[in-house]
């Protein structure tokens, strides 16, 4: 994933700007088609229409579609992706070369080579170097090593969300199937470690953990959904917070939150550098922290414009809460103010498809499962606010299928190679032609080549101040 510095000045000298469709090329029918495209906001009912353009071969109309979709998703990069795909197959250089160039100077990576769709825009030398571009973005970089598995008579446990407990040299795995924890010790060896999963009461399956701030315990959060294994008409939609010795797994003390409506589904723990435990309701897509002292959930704030929140960390003091939205990317919370900032509000960046996020020394890391290449990235945070330089810490390794969730432990990111989740249907069953695999763990680095990013994006700066470039 190199940062391909002739490629980038090319296009800041050339200036490029997406072409409009011409207003004088299109048939009355044509505007009232574009007027009506326009004004429409659901996503979903677009695409179903970009999808009967394309049928039909109405590559104008279908190009319509796509400028609105990614005027109301900027920040989905396979949707950028279809934009250079609608531009293409209208001939449209500037608009095609511009929406890739967008995709690879965030570092992603797609296949154009070889595209028929990309035919009408192929042999120039911008497209040879996009071609290139693209190609070197895929490549493999960084140094993680894979430090720990689990046989895949046992992946099918669910698996999603690990810990490392340093002290005592062992991973901890929560498994949504079963509700158990299980603990991977020095040597490799998988067992269980707390397992009082009840159906009838709970704790349910376990969906997601977090060491305390001491490192002492354990938080569990626990809920009944298809995936576990003892789902019941009856128990479907409950969950809790169970707290655990982290020594012995004896329990401290179960929360069930009563005065929240059912059903819940409780995630994203997050261990705040000051103590406290936040989490979120994922049906009333609101945040809580937990109060200690009447054991209810306290409002930190409700996100209602937020649908698929994957993580929450904070920063030193807590006054600032950085969520991941799967598919809106990332924002910021000034708690104290109740106020949201979107931290890519452009969209230039691509900050989708994160799954888990975590703050090291005024910096955000996020595992950013969703995107391709699939990569774990650094962001550099300036006045806690406003995301500076972003850099790789590890893309396309040879062991990346789909990133799980994973765990912060001093300059090191450790997080699961290739999550079992997609391999299921709804109901929690293994899909057909689908097979469980050995589950591998990765340890990365999150300083890696970081002083070389910080130097280039310097002489980056340096070029367009020169140039008038803002």
């Amino acid at each position: 994933m190199n940062k391909l510095l002739p490629l980038l000045l090319i296009f800041m000298t050339t200036q490029l700007f997406a072409q409009a469709l011409d207003d004088n090329q299109l048939s009355q029918q044509d505007k009232d088609f574009q007027q009506e495209v326009m004004r429409a906001n659901y996503v979903p009912q677009l695409l179903q229409v970009a999808d009967g353009t394309l049928k039909k071969d109405e590559f104008n109309r279908h190009l319509m579609v796509w400028q609105r979709i990614t005027q109301l998703a900027p920040n989905k990069p396979q949707y950028q992706f279809e934009l250079a795909r609608a531009y293409a197959l209208m001939g449209e250089k500037t608009g095609a070369y511009n929406a890739l160039v967008k995709l690879q100077n965030a570092g992603l990576s797609y296949q154009i080579d070889g595209d028929e769709t990309f035919k009408k825009v192929q042999g120039t030398k911008v497209y040879d170097y996009i071609v290139n571009g693209m190609t070197d973005n895929a490549s493999a970089y960084g140094e993680g090593t894979v430090v720990a598995t689990v046989d895949d008579s046992f992946s099918g446990m669910l698996f999603e969300n690990i810990a490392y407990d340093k002290d005592n040299n062992r991973f901890l795995l929560a498994s949504i199937r079963s509700g158990e924890i299980y603990q991977i010790d020095g040597k490799g060896h998988l067992s269980p470690f707390i397992a009082d999963a009840n159906p009838e009461q709970g704790p349910w399956g376990a969906v997601d953990m977090a060491l305390s701030h001491d490192k002492k315990s354990l938080w569990v959060a626990s809920a009944s959904m298809p995936q576990y294994n003892g789902v019941t008409e009856q128990n479907l939609g409950s969950a809790m917070i169970s707290h655990y010795n982290l020594s012995d797994g004896e329990l401290i003390k179960r929360y069930q939150f009563d005065e929240m409506k059912s059903p819940q589904l409780l995630t994203a723990l997050h261990v705040g550098h000051q103590g406290g435990l936040y989490f979120l309701n994922l049906f009333n897509k609101t945040i809580y922290q937990l109060n200690k002292d009447t054991g209810k959930a306290d409002k930190v704030i409700e996100l209602p414009g937020l649908s698929a929140i994957k993580a929450i960390t904070s920063n030193a003091d807590d006054s600032y809460l950085y969520i991941a939205d799967f598919e809106k990317g990332l924002f910021v919370i000034d708690v104290a103010n109740q106020k949201v900032g979107n931290m890519d509000p452009k969209g230039d960046r691509f900050f989708t498809g994160i799954s888990d996020l975590f703050y090291v020394d005024g910096d955000l890391v996020g595992i950013q499962s969703g995107v391709s290449p699939a990569r774990v990235m650094r962001f550099d945070l300036k006045n806690g606010l406003i995301i500076g330089m972003s850099f790789p810490v590890e893309a396309s390794h040879d062991d990346f299928e789909t990133l799980g969730n994973g765990t912060l432990v001093g300059e090191s990111v450790y997080y699961v190679a290739n999550s079992q989740w997609g391999k299921m249907d709804m109901g929690g069953n293994l899909i057909d032609g689908e097979q469980w695999q050995a589950l591998k763990i990765i340890k990365s680095p999150i300083d890696f080549r970081m002083q070389e990013h910080i130097e280039n994006q310097k002489r980056i700066e340096e070029i367009k101040k020169k140039r008038g470039i803002k």
